[in-house]
């Protein structure tokens, strides 16, 4: 309290940390500035510990509250890699509880929504994650395959080939990527909030674009065409993971000898439809004229 002279009488002046309510004096509440759920993104979306500038894994004790900027990150994704457990465990995103996730995080349900607002606002997080893994993954594949050349007999089996084994193998990299997409265009899209979606959709538009430029390369096709081909790996991959790849709780029926005609291999399903769908891409396009 500040004393001030009115009049000649001295007066209380209430400090700035104090404001009046009636005739009760209650301290003013401290600003809270609670992180974006799309911010920082991490380092190793595939469930690898964030590591700081010397290369050490982030790390923070259980109980104890995040305030650098490097441990909300480490908490961050201590909570997202909670999640991804429990899911990897569970039949679908609803019968994965946000109480379930912060035990399994070490840390108290509030501060699970400090980081998302909601379940489906974490699942998001972990979809955008699991999707950047999968594109790096994808680039790194892509580049390694040569170029298609086109004036040679046979080039377009071989390069449908090769890129089909390049989008699957990033998947087995990845290998909740298949899972989370089909979630995410069938039970969890619906109840999402349209900004975020949009800002994780709007996100990832010039790493798709990359992907079409490095597909493109290897199909011997020009970005624009290719552009056109990449939505078809999501439709193969949701595809098939609906078909190929039961939830756990379902897995023992489809061990039983009598269900065997239902097994299918996620991989070679995958991979198969995508060669086709490029072979025909590749068929459909007009013949360069002779010179």
């Amino acid at each position: 309290m500040n004393l001030v002279t009115a009049g000649g009488t001295q007066q209380r002046r209430p400090s700035a940390s104090r404001v009046r309510a009636g005739r009760h004096a209650v301290p003013a509440l401290p600003r809270c500035d609670f992180p974006a759920i799309l911010a920082p993104r991490w380092d190793d979306p595939c469930g690898r510990p964030a590591t700081g500038q010397d290369g050490a894994p982030l790390t923070i004790a259980p109980g104890r509250r995040a305030r650098s900027t490097e441990a909300k990150a480490a908490r961050r994704e201590a909570i997202l890699d909670a999640a991804r457990r429990l899911y990897e465990a569970a039949p679908t995103i609803e019968a994965v509880g946000i109480e379930e996730v912060a035990r399994a995080a070490g840390v108290a349900k509030g501060t699970v929504y400090l980081y998302a607002p909601s379940k489906e606002a974490l699942f998001l997080a972990l979809y955008e994650r699991t999707t950047l893994a999968w594109l790096d993954r994808l680039e790194a594949r892509l580049a390694a395959k040569p170029a298609a050349d086109p004036a040679r007999a046979g080039y377009a089996a071989d390069a449908a080939r090769a890129a089909a084994a390049a989008v699957v193998g990033a998947c087995m990299e990845v290998p909740l990527m298949a899972r989370l997409n089909a979630a995410l265009h069938g039970s969890l899209e619906p109840r999402l909030d349209p900004d975020a979606l949009y800002a994780v959709k709007i996100g990832m538009i010039e790493r798709l674009n990359g992907i079409a430029r490095d597909l493109g390369r290897v199909l011997g096709l020009p970005a624009r065409e290719a552009a056109e081909v990449v939505p078809g790996l999501f439709v193969c991959m949701i595809g098939c993971h609906h078909v190929a790849m039961p939830p756990p709780n379902l897995a023992g029926l489809y061990e039983r000898p009598e269900m065997a005609p239902y097994r299918l291999d996620f991989s070679r399903l995958m991979g198969n439809s995508l060669r086709d769908m490029f072979l025909g891409r590749l068929a459909a396009r007009p013949e360069e004229p002779a010179c």
